[in-house]
């Protein structure tokens, strides 16, 4: 399995609190963002192969990253998370997952994520019903639909896939084609490749549910604070709900 993480951006939203750092450097419980994630995947696959995408400060960045492949974006400030998949698309050519590096998981969480039996999954969390997130819908154990605005929804997208070989090779000649045709957007989202994966019959993306774990997403200050309290030395285990993006 390649686990590819996805840490190129300047995290505008965040504002003054990084102190000109990226954001996968923010300290949660003694621990980068991204030294946790590395070490949460080595623990549960010790023969992961990992791709990390840099982009803004990078240099700050790679000391934490022995052992990975550095994939750089050298385009992070005029691009989005598109670009960054695309210059990370070598990692698509066998088994993949993929995580947002602002994810602040629970180690049970990544276990259980991480070692999870279906061959590719998205992770989504049922607890969070607001139309304004982006949503799945869950159908039996399969997701039928992955986007924004849309009615009936099962919960929010939380930032984590997987792949297996043939669907991440689908995942990347799509990406390829949309990237080929130019005029990319830079706050354009890869909603439509998780929907050519949903329209494709031999695909099975089956729901993995986070509600009952802790975990975060780091969008805002606020959520620093709410990471914090979750991961901190004294922080009891629980229910974490990732709030707003």
């Amino acid at each position: 399995m390649r686990y590819l993480i996805l840490a190129a951006g300047t995290g505008k939203r965040m504002g003054r609190v990084l102190f000109g750092r990226p954001k996968c450097l923010v300290d949660v419980a003694g621990e980068p963002l991204i030294a946790r994630l590395l070490r949460q995947i080595r623990e549960a696959d010790p023969r992961a192969e990992v791709d990390v995408v840099l982009g803004f400060c990078s240099d700050l960045v790679v000391p934490l990253l022995a052992g990975c492949r550095i994939v750089i974006n050298p385009f992070f400030d005029i691009t989005g998370i598109n670009a960054s998949l695309w210059f990370a698309r070598a990692a698509f050519e066998q088994a993949v997952t993929v995580l947002h590096g602002d994810l602040v998981l629970s180690d049970e969480l990544a276990a259980a994520f991480f070692g999870a039996d279906a061959p590719s999954l998205v992770a989504y969390d049922s607890s969070i019903r607001d139309p304004k997130e982006i949503n799945v819908l869950v159908d039996g154990n399969c997701i039928r639909r992955f986007g924004v605005n849309f009615a009936g929804y099962s919960g929010a997208y939380a930032g984590a896939f997987r792949l297996a070989a043939p669907a991440a090779r689908l995942f990347a000649d799509t990406l390829e084609r949309r990237i080929r045709r130019g005029f990319n957007d830079s706050r354009t989202y890869y909603f439509f490749v998780m929907r050519r994966l949903i329209a494709e019959p031999s695909v099975i993306l089956e729901p993995f549910d986070f509600a009952r774990f802790r975990w975060q997403e780091i969008d805002y200050p606020a959520d620093l604070s709410k990471a914090e309290a979750l991961f901190g030395q004294r922080a009891e285990s629980g229910v974490g709900v990732k709030q707003g993006r």
